[in-house]
């Protein structure tokens, strides 16, 4: 029981668990991931899609994957993740393990796809439905394009005008082109 004026003791936290070093896995990595430097980088982009999303996943990720020390600052490790986050080849190369894991997870999509049709009291039912429908059996759509163009008696004027200019030069031998640029002056 606390007396006048006594504060209550606050709880120490419990130490911080460090995350354990992600060892790799059995299977085949793409050619963007085998195109990073070691099997550290290759661990920071498979830790991207273990970590819980938010502030500080990179960090993380970058912890797991084995970079820093154990006397590492916050800030220093801060510093690596972002190094490690806006490298290009790390960019490239978790776009790649994105593509896998969107392609690896469509069973469980499709799953879900089918209880929502199955499930005609769900609010999305009909959209489902058409989902499924359109990639079934899409619409198609025909468009047909009628091209007219039409020569304006001034544009046949022209032209005839130009035949007889193009008569008259090689009548007289004149080379049908005519040179117009000005000439300098020799001042």
């Amino acid at each position: 029981m606390l007396t006048k004026g006594q504060k209550p003791k606050r709880q120490q936290p419990a130490p911080r668990r460090e995350p354990e070093v992600l060892e790799p896995l059995d299977a085949k990595d793409g050619p963007k991931m085998l195109a990073l430097p070691s099997d550290r980088h290759r661990a920071f982009v498979r830790a991207l899609f273990i970590v819980k999303p938010g502030h500080g996943s990179y960090t993380k990720a970058a912890k797991q994957a084995g970079f820093g020390t154990e006397t590492s600052s916050a800030q220093s490790m801060a510093s690596i993740a972002s190094r490690l986050a806006h490298d290009d080849r790390i960019l490239d190369a978790i776009a790649e393990e994105n593509e896998k894991y969107i392609r690896s997870n469509s069973p469980r999509a499709l799953r879900a796809l089918r209880h929502l049709v199955e499930d005609p009291r769900h609010k999305d039912h009909a959209r489902g439905i058409a989902m499924i429908l359109d990639r079934t059996n899409p619409v198609e759509m025909l468009h047909k394009v009628k091209h007219e163009h039409e020569v304006s008696s001034s544009m046949i004027a022209t032209a005839e005008v130009f035949r007889q200019i193009m008569e008259l030069a090689a009548r007289a031998r004149v080379p049908p082109m005519i040179d117009v640029t000005p000439e300098r002056s020799a001042s």
